[in-house]
């Protein structure tokens, strides 16, 4: 790419020389419209029209420099968002995981006692380990 751009500038500088040297000692350009009457040699109107090419070049860039500064800024704020959301749902577990093992008005705890849970798959002798695994699979 940058051999490419090169190879470009090197066009543009080999056109410009050529302007030069091709359009000295010849007569200006007389150009009507109505109102405007100018008189200038051709180099200046080709400077002319370079300088406008450059500056719609300036204007394009800005536009797509622009473009994607606004998708950068919009898929940051989609990320922040999808965060934030995976968040409050962590903190939402984290509180549900929490009420198990509060203990009631009455005593006792929300949960089975640890070693006591008799459900499917359970076993009488379950440790503390088999109890968080249970609540894992609900992520």
């Amino acid at each position: 790419m940058i051999i490419i751009g090169l190879l470009l500038i090197l066009l543009a500088a080999a056109v410009v020389a050529y302007m030069l040297l091709a359009t000295a000692g010849t007569a200006a350009v007389s150009i009507d419209y109505g109102i405007l009457n100018l008189e200038m040699p051709p180099l200046w109107l080709y400077l002319a029209g370079l300088a406008t090419l450059a500056v719609a070049a300036l204007g394009f860039w800005m536009v797509g420099a622009g473009a994607r500064a606004k998708t950068r800024r919009a898929r940051e704020v989609r990320e922040l968002r999808k965060q934030a959301k995976e968040a409050d749902r962590r903190a939402v577990r984290t509180g549900d995981a929490s009420t198990l093992d509060r203990p009631t008005a009455s005593g006792s705890t929300g949960a089975p006692a640890r070693g006591t849970h008799s459900g499917p798959g359970s076993t009488s002798g379950s440790t503390g380990s088999q109890d968080r695994s249970r609540l894992d699979l609900d992520r």
